[in-house]
């Protein structure tokens, strides 16, 4: 499916829903119907029972995503108030993500930057390729970096690091990366392929409703539910036949095959 006049597209492989960011010839920069248009291309992805994993990524070899689309910052950004329509939109399009009851997978290659570091925070699990670059310019624009960015970002890698990024401006590799917890792993740019195929294999190999809950808890841990749902998600997981199918796979020495109910 294309969304934003194509430059967002997704489909569907096996249990694996991609969504890619689809503006090479800008290095996949971010325009404001892109924001909007974001959480109309994963809720479909991330309603549908047979999709076990998201997967986010960006067209062409050069970047994931290189910013917000510096195009627009006149026109759709200029001063505080056209500033709160855009950040709407961009925290809108980030819950979509970090909200959705399955993994998403952040698939970095190449640069990542501003609006890139945006979207992969939002995301579950980020991976990149060993030439991957990170960086949030915004001290070098004049903007402040909005409150839900971060966040999460604190959230992610701390505050010291955190303000590192922020008050320096400065750009980061993939080992620096790593280092902070940013990302997961870090592999070449032709493994990145089978890295995100290891990730996703073994995810739809385990039990959606845990999954489902572990996000919960996370989201509840960060103040953004009550420690009740988390709970309740937790008590779904026990009185699911999943697990009962993963007592009895485990007492039968077999694989499970989860239903996620």
């Amino acid at each position: 499916m294309d969304y934003a006049g194509g430059r967002i597209r997704t489909h569907i492989e096996g249990s694996v829903g991609w969504i890619t960011f689809n503006q090479p010839e800008r290095l996949n920069a971010v325009r404001l119907d892109m924001w909007q248009s974001l959480p109309k291309a994963v809720r479909p992805l991330a309603e549908d029972p047979a999709i076990r994993t998201l997967v986010v990524t960006g067209a062409g070899d050069r970047a994931f995503i290189s910013g917000a689309d510096m195009a627009e910052f006149a026109t759709e950004r200029f001063d505080a108030a056209s500033n709160r329509i855009f950040t709407e939109a961009v925290t809108a399009a980030t819950a979509s993500l970090a909200e959705a009851p399955k993994p998403v997978i952040a698939a970095i290659a190449g640069f990542c930057i501003g609006g890139g570091v945006v979207v992969s925070s939002a995301c579950d699990i980020r991976v990149c390729t060993d030439d991957s670059t990170f960086g949030v310019p915004a001290a070098k624009l004049g903007l402040g970096y909005e409150y839900d960015n971060l966040a999460r970002l604190i959230s992610i890698v701390g505050p010291g690091a955190a303000m590192d990024l922020v008050a320096t401006a400065r750009r980061i590799d993939a080992d620096e990366a790593l280092r902070l917890g940013f990302v997961s792993r870090v592999v070449a740019r032709a493994d990145l392929p089978a890295l995100v195929r290891e990730y996703t294999d073994q995810i739809a190999a385990n039990a959606p409703l845990s999954i489902a809950a572990a996000k919960t808890c996370s989201r509840s841990i960060a103040g953004r539910l009550p420690q009740a749902d988390a709970q309740a998600a937790i008590d779904g997981c026990f009185d699911s036949r999943d697990y009962l199918e993963g007592r009895t796979a485990f007492r039968e020495k077999r694989a499970p095959s989860f239903e996620g109910r």
